[in-house]
Order: structure tokens, then C-alpha cells, then sequence
């Protein structure tokens, strides 16, 4: 509902005697709506396009200032739209511009950069919201409101709303009073009293019609007051389901952080699983490799053999399934001091009859001593026992294994210059091992055997088989 009885001041301003008294009402009833407002009337000359005097209200005083302010002075866009409307409204023939003030409604709100120019019409200096209406006839404007307040957005637009009422009663009580001035001496000279009561009184009823128009205004506001406070509660209830919406927005990105930190750990940890899988794969290749490798050396080995080819035949052998271009097998002499090498692939065959290796030199004297198999993938791999000298080798990568069967060592198998000079891995290491050692067994048996016969032999002089 609005702030102001408008019946009560349409009664007021109609009682009013003159002009002054409409105005001090006026800028009373202004002023008592809000203890922050200050209220000026400055009123326009059309004549000389000017601003002549002004009216401020201090209590129950009315206060009159002259100021003769052109108006093209003013702010720019409160000329147009108010005293020069042909600009604003890009019109030759427009409407009177009471007809676009009543049912347009400007307003103009001053910003404070146009404080300076507005400066003889403002009752405070230093104000924060400033609203400017004007007060029009069909003729143009015939006065300029000022309100102003030490507030911030003091004046909204249900409060101008409110306002314009108000503003168009003071307007049109103003106007009266002002025909009373000008006609009705003139009336009265030429004994036309009864026109100007008539005047007077269409006056009035528009002034009751204008109460009526303002009521339904009123009305109008109201409705419009209540849609903007329904409008409102929803922003807050839109507000607060925003929150919770957020709430639980940085609730799942919170899981979803944790799910892919778990996703992260699960895909490393199933990579170890893929990469501990792929190992056990390469070793169970590697381990079915080694057993068809075993067969095949059982196989070989399980054959009849001329014991003076039998170790040109394991030579062969072993260059072929290791491939390996330089191969050597070393055999101890009767006395068990000394390698000789049986047979050999890759060497010079003119100076292999002459090479002896005592047990304890050399690479091959060093495994026989120990015992132990001499793996070496690099140069700087090997310690405790040296390389030949001579630079025929494809790369420093070798292995030297020993034939030990029966708690004896039978020889040495020296395996090197692997084909395209790749290197020797363990799983070369293990099948030379596991081959030597059933070469051993096949040297061992042997030698037991031809022992045998000779023992038989020797004995068999003496001894008479019957029948």
C-alpha cells in the first residue's frame, strides 16, 4: 500500500489559498514520508528557458530563493527529457507532453557526477540519491521536483511509483491556483464569474478523477510488490538448493578423487602384476626352451659313440645348438695337472696340439681348480681369472663350464663368440652346465668301462670257463 492518503492530500491541496500553500504542502507531505528526505520545488519560465526560483521547506517555514538558472545548464540528459523532448522523443508531431508525463511517467536519476550541475537545486550538498520529476502542464514544464537523501538507492521504483501521484495533484493544484491568478481578474472585469467558477471546477474533478487513477495505481503497484516479494522467496529457495547443489557437487568430486587416486594405485599395481606376469612367462619359455634343449642333449649323448670321435661330437654339438662360432673342450691328462684341448671349433688348428693349460691358470685352469663355471657378459665382468690375449673374439662375452662326474673333473667346455656378437645370457650358463655335466657322465661311464675290460682282460688268462 502506498505511503501517502492521497484523498487526504488531494483535500489539502484543493483547500490550499495560493500557490505557496500548495507548495508548502506539498514538500510537507514529502518530507514527513521519509526523515531522510530533503524536498525542493524550482519553478521554469518558459518564456526565458530558465529556472527562476526555487522552494525549500526548513520546518514550518516555506523558503524562497531566486536563481534565474538557464536550462541549458542542467545535465544534458535531464534537458532532453524533460524541457527539450523533441530530442529524446525523435518526433515533429508529438504528443503534448503532459499526455507523455502521465502516462510515461519519466523520472531522471542524477548520478554523482552531475552533482555540480545541480547544485543550486539540491537541498543537501552532499547527497548519495538524488531523483528529479517535473511538474507539467499541456503547455510543458512548469516547475522541477528535487528529492534528495543522504541514503544510498533512496529511491526506488516503487517508491517513484508512489510518488508520481502525489507530484501530478501538486501539478495540477499549481495550475489552479496560477488560472485563478491570471483569469480571474479578467473574468471579473468582464462580469464572467460563473466561467471561471466552472473552470475551477472541472479542475477539481480532475483532480478526483486523477485520486481515482492513483488508486488503481496503487493497486496495480501492490500486486506488482507482492509478484517481486514471490519472486524473491524463490531466488532464495533457488539459492539454497544452489548451495546444496554445490554441497554435493564437491562431495562426489571429492569421491570421484579418490576413486581415481584407487583407479591410479589399481593400474600400477596391475601393471606390476602384467610386468611380474610377463617375467614368469619369459621364464617358463625360457625353462620349456631349456627342456627341449636337455632332450636333445640326452638324445645325442644317448647314442652309440666311437670314443675317439666322441668329443669332435660333442664340439659340433654345442656349436650348433648354442650357436656359437668358437668352441673348445679341454680334457685332464693321466696326471689330473694338466688341460689339453680334445677338440675345438674356431681356432687355429695348428696350434691347438700344443696348447696345455696347467689346472689353476688361466680360465680354464681356474674352473677346473674351482670347480665352478666362469660366466663373463662384459670384459670387466671377470675376476680372479683372465682372458687369453689374443683379440679373435667377437666380444669379451664367454662362458667356461666344468665336466665334473663322480666328485671328479673331466674337462672344461669354454663356449664363446656368439653369432652376431650378441652376448651370452643365463639361460646360456644353465643349459652349458646342465650339457656339461651329462657330457661328464657320458666321459665317466666310458672310462669306467674301458677300465672294466681291461681288469677282465688282464685276469682272464687264468681263469676257465666250463661249460
Amino acid at each position: 500500500m502506498s505511503k501517502f492518503d492521497l484523498r487526504d492530500i488531494s483535500d489539502r491541496l484543493s483547500r490550499s489559498r495560493d500557490t505557496e500553500a500548495v507548495v508548502f504542502e506539498f514538500l510537507g507531505f514529502l518530507q514527513a514520508m521519509r526523515h531522510d528526505w530533503r524536498a525542493g520545488l524550482a519553478f521554469h519560465d518558459a518564456g526565458q528557458d530558465r529556472l527562476v526560483y526555487t522552494y525549500e521547506r526548513h520546518g514550518s517555514r516555506l523558503v524562497r530563493r531566486d536563481l534565474a538558472l538557464p536550462v541549458s545548464q542542467l545535465p544534458t540528459r535531464l534537458v532532453r527529457k524533460f524541457f527539450h523532448p523533441s530530442a529524446f522523443f525523435n518526433q515533429t508531431d508529438r504528443r503534448t507532453l503532459i499526455g507523455q508525463l502521465f502516462t510515461g511517467a519519466p523520472h531522471f536519476e542524477p548520478e554523482l557526477a552531475d552533482a555540480a550541475a545541480l547544485r543550486l537545486l539540491t537541498p543537501q550538498p552532499n547527497w548519495q540519491s538524488c531523483v528529479c520529476l517535473p511538474l507539467a502542464d499541456h503547455e510543458g514544464v512548469i516547475a522541477l521536483l528535487v528529492l534528495t537523501s543522504e541514503k544510498h538507492h533512496a529511491f526506488g521504483a516503487q517508491v517513484v511509483g508512489e510518488l508520481i501521484p502525489v507530484k501530478n495533484m501538486a501539478a495540477l493544484a499549481i495550475m489552479q491556483h496560477h488560472y485563478r491568478s491570471t483569469n480571474g481578474h479578467e473574468a471579473a472585469d468582464n462580469g464572467d464569474r460563473g466561467a471561471a467558477r466552472v473552470t475551477a471546477a472541472e479542475l477539481n474533478d480532475r483532480i478526483h478523477r486523477l485520486s481515482h487513477e492513483s488508486s488503481e495505481l496503487e493497486e496495480d503497484n501492490r500486486a506488482k510488490g507482492l509478484k517481486v516479494d514471490a519472486l524473491m522467496r524463490e531466488m532464495e529457495m533457488l539459492d539454497k538448493n544452489s548451495t546444496h547443489y554445490k554441497q554435493e557437487l564437491e562431495r562426489l568430486q571429492g569421491l570421484l578423487g579418490a576413486l581415481e587416486q584407487q583407479t591410479a594405485q589399481a593400474t600400477q599395481e596391475l601393471s606390476e602384476a602384467y610386468s611380474q606376469l610377463n617375467v614368469s612367462q619369459a621364464r617358463s619359455a625360457e625353462i620349456q626352451r631349456t627342456l627341449v634343449f636337455m632332450k636333445g642333449v640326452a638324445d645325442a649323448l644317448g647314442q652309440r659313440h666311437d670314443p675317439q670321435e666322441f668329443a669332435s661330437n660333442v664340439v659340433a654339438w654345442f656349436c650348433e645348438h648354442f650357436g656359437v662360432e668358437r668352441c673348445s673342450l679341454m680334457l685332464l691328462d693321466p696326471s689330473g695337472e694338466t688341460l689339453q684341448i680334445a677338440a675345438q671349433r674356431g681356432m687355429d688348428a695348428s696350434l691347438t696340439p700344443h696348447i696345455k693349460v696347467r689346472v689353476g691358470q688361466g680360465v680354464s685352469g681356474w674352473v677346473a681348480h674351482h670347480r665352478k663355471p666362469l660366466f663373463v657378459r662384459a670384459k670387466q665382468d671377470a675376476s680372479g681369472a683372465g682372458r687369453s690375449g689374443r683379440e679373435d673374439y667377437n666380444s669379451d662375452s664367454f662362458i667356461s663350464a666344468p665336466l665334473v662326474y663322480n666328485n671328479r673333473v673331466w674337462g672344461v667346455l669354454n663356449l664363446s663368440n656368439k653369432s652376431d656378437g650378441q652376448l651370452f645370457d643365463d639361460a646360456d650358463l644353465d643349459r652349458a652346465q646342465l650339457a656339461g655335466a651329462m657330457a661328464a657322465v657320458v666321459l665317466g661311464t666310458t672310462d669306467a668301462s674301458r677300465r672294466s675290460v681291461s681288469y677282465n682282460g688282464a685276469m682272464g688268462g687264468g681263469v676257465t670257463v666250463r661249460g
